[in-house]
């Protein structure tokens, strides 16, 4: 694209010249996986913004000036979506890639983010068995420490005493993981109402799938 000023700083250029500018990858953004090769974070970056005229307008730009040519090797689509019965938001990534020949091949990813756990009464359910299951454990952890100062080292000769204490630890460990995902999950949804159409979620997808795996 020619006949824009090249003293302009990236923020004070227009969507359609900012398309046209390689922007480095990103060590706190994630890489995509295609069928050919890997595709680290960054490149050049067309945001279509959230508002559908605009986005129409900037795509048939980004036809007019060739921002797609015959050295592209892959056009990575992204876009959040708010399921608003079950409070879902779904991260899709589609990925376009282009082979010698002149073929596409394209891959889909769907990373589904729950940011919204306590809505409506399920939520208040939810809430209610966290907090018995929590008093639960505290109570059974306080009867177990009563157990090992009165028995002292003998308590740890009964194998299911071990694996008691085994439990109450991945109980913690879960809990210590779940606090933090609630944390995160906070300051993902303040910086998405500060930033519409300019959020992603991949740390936030990472996160709760890492958090999941890990309690499964």
């Amino acid at each position: 694209m020619h006949g824009y000023n090249t003293s302009l700083s990236y923020g004070s250029r227009t969507r359609l010249e900012r398309a046209f500018l390689y922007v480095p990858p990103s060590d706190s953004e994630y890489s995509f996986g295609g069928k050919i090769t890997t595709y680290p974070s960054g490149g050049y970056v067309a945001d279509l913004t959230e508002r559908a005229d605009e986005a129409s307008r900037l795509m048939q730009d980004l036809e007019a000036n060739q921002w797609v040519d015959e050295y592209t090797r892959a056009v990575l689509v992204e876009f959040n979506i708010l399921n608003p019965n079950s409070k879902l938001f779904n991260q899709v990534i589609l990925i376009f890639e282009y082979t010698p020949d002149g073929s596409t091949l394209w891959t889909t990813e769907v990373d589904v983010v729950q940011l919204y756990r306590y809505a409506g009464s399920a939520g208040v359910v939810a809430v209610l068995s966290e907090i018995l299951c929590g008093i639960f454990v505290l109570v059974i952890t306080i009867l177990e420490v009563i157990k090992v100062y009165r028995m002292r080292l003998e308590y740890f000769k009964k194998v299911w005493n071990v694996l008691q204490w085994a439990a109450l630890i991945l109980f913690y460990i879960a809990v210590a993981m779940y606090t933090a995902r609630s944390v995160y999950t906070v300051w993902v949804a303040e910086d998405l109402m500060n930033n519409p159409g300019m959020f992603s979620f991949d740390s936030s997808s990472c996160t709760t799938n890492f958090r999941g795996k890990c309690i499964s």
